[in-house]
């Protein structure tokens, strides 16, 4: 029988020659499927592994979380035994939050850190921001149009935006979760899409302030979803950005 997929790494495919392990967090209502194909796209020394959280995809019938420490708390148990390898952490929008949590945590007792961290598609999470948890249901639904990342179809159906609500209140909550400026030791690359009406370019600066690393920024063509209009640029930019952190990879 083909082994049970792991919970919060369902699509991960373990690559035993891999010399680097980069993993992907998602965006608020995203699950582990955004990030298909991107292992064919990177090099072969790289094992890519989606993080799948609670309340969406696989896992649609689990209780998102609401705040970011438990989630932090979960997830460090879950990552434990993959971190027997030199990784990096990829954040877009929301999971720019999860991955900065998880390092400030890590840097403050010792533990080994990211050898780099991309956040794309975010503003830097120690700025203050306008909460969107006062929001009622239509104000709401009316601000998941405007981002252009909720699938169309749930929007015409009642019974799926019923389903998806509370989760995508859940990740809202956490993205505008306000996080201490502390910075960490390893370089970040951050990403931004040059139309992107709710992170615009000059937020992206302000992420410099939360390492003592190398610090880039890159833009891409697109809004604020520009991981699905400028993959290819995106993906290229990232290989880059691994290979500059791991030179051992390879092409």
């Amino acid at each position: 029988m083909p082994p049970v997929p792991h919970p919060w790494f369902p699509l991960r495919q373990p690559n035993p020659h891999a010399r680097l392990r980069v993993f992907g967090f998602p965006y608020a209502g995203g699950g582990a499927s955004i990030y298909n194909g991107w292992t064919t796209a990177l090099p072969a020394g790289i094992e890519w592994v989606s993080v799948q959280l609670p309340g969406r995809e696989r896992r649609i019938l689990e209780k998102p979380f609401q705040q970011l420490p438990p989630l932090l708390d979960a997830l460090e148990e879950a990552l434990a035994p993959l971190l027997d390898k030199p990784f990096v952490f990829f954040g877009y929008s929301m999971g720019t939050r999860i991955a900065l949590g998880l390092t400030q945590r890590w840097q403050a007792r010792g533990a080994p850190l990211p050898l780099g961290m991309v956040m794309a598609a975010a503003g830097a999470p120690h700025q203050p921001r306008e909460s969107r948890e006062a929001l009622n249901d239509a104000e709401f639904i009316d601000l998941l149009r405007k981002y252009e990342g909720t699938p169309k179809e749930i929007f015409a159906h009642k019974e799926l935006l019923d389903m998806v609500l509370p989760t995508l209140r859940a990740d809202f909550a956490i993205a505008d979760a306000v996080m201490p400026a502390l910075p960490v030791r390893c370089p970040i690359s951050v990403y931004g899409g040059l139309e992107d009406p709710y992170v615009t370019l000059s937020m992206l600066e302000h992420w410099s302030a939360l390492t003592t690393g190398d610090f880039r920024t890159r833009k891409f063509p697109g809004k604020h979803f520009f991981l699905r209009t400028a993959r290819e640029p995106l993906l290229r930019a990232l290989r880059e950005d691994l290979t500059r952190w791991a030179p051992d990879l390879g092409p």
